[in-house]
């Protein structure tokens, strides 16, 4: 695979220039790269979102029942009230790799001790930040990618809008082998953030305002899409627990709907 500073040469080039290049990257190292749900057979997994009832969430389920704990963006380096073991343990995290989201470094990796750093690719072009993330961290951790195609499709499902990096990972977990998922801190932007993940939201109604302002997220078709994600994967025989607080936002959104 291409190394940093010949990736870092291609980002400075033209796009016009650079997009043949990265297709053909793609065409290359796509499929080395993607993330294969057979890697979490059987597996035990948790997924810690950022909403600030997630102590409550975690009060309500066993940490200890789970073999993987997985985040995203800036749950990196924002310590989790876990009722036992380390707040900034991460496993598996997910991320945009965006400025919106706090810088990755070889520090914050080993802190938390993460395996498997998962980069979600919205467009195609974002397979350069895949393979920039490989060059960056390979020595440390796997690095895998969720496809382009992958978003393009949860986008059309959700009626063009952005799906959230929190959504992508249960969504692949669903559709994953595991015999266990959890869902926890997930309140579909109806309240903020946990202390220290993104100190601009201070409050609940500044999250529903900054979600609306915003416009690229669809927080209640995301509620509904994942409540019938779960639906079916309970029917295929996954144990899928939620947070109370998880279920009661998605009750809310589908309320607000039907009315």
């Amino acid at each position: 695979m291409p190394d940093l500073p010949m990736l870092r040469l291609l980002r400075r080039i033209p796009v016009f220039l650079r997009l043949p290049v990265i297709k053909a990257l793609h065409r290359r190292h796509g499929s080395q790269l993607s993330l294969s749900p057979e890697e979490f057979q059987a597996k035990r997994v948790l997924i810690l979102g950022p909403a600030r009832t997630l102590a409550e969430d975690l009060q309500a389920i066993d940490v200890s029942d789970y073999d993987l704990l997985v985040k995203m963006n800036n749950g990196l380096d924002t310590p989790v009230p876990l009722p036992q073991g380390d707040g900034m343990r991460c496993d598996v995290l997910f991320h945009s790799a965006t400025r919106d989201a706090r810088p990755i470094t070889e520090a914050k990796l080993q802190r938390a001790g993460v395996q498997l750093l998962v980069h979600r690719t919205p467009t195609k072009s974002g397979f350069l930040q895949t393979l920039m993330l490989n060059a960056r961290f390979k020595a440390l951790l796997r690095v895998r990618h969720i496809d382009w195609q992958v978003h393009c499709d949860l986008a059309g499902r959700l009626g063009g809008a952005s799906p959230t990096t929190g959504l992508l990972a249960a969504c692949f977990f669903l559709n994953a082998p595991v015999a266990q998922l959890g869902i926890v801190g997930f309140t579909f932007f109806s309240t903020a953030y946990q202390a220290g993940y993104d100190d601009c939201v201070g409050s609940d109604a500044q999250s529903v305002c900054r979600i609306v302002e915003k416009g690229h997220h669809a927080p209640s078709a995301e509620a509904a899409l994942l409540s019938r994600e779960i639906a079916a994967a309970r029917d295929r025989g996954m144990v899928v627990t939620l947070g109370p607080h998880v279920a009661k936002a998605m009750q809310c959104c589908a309320a607000r709907d039907d009315g």
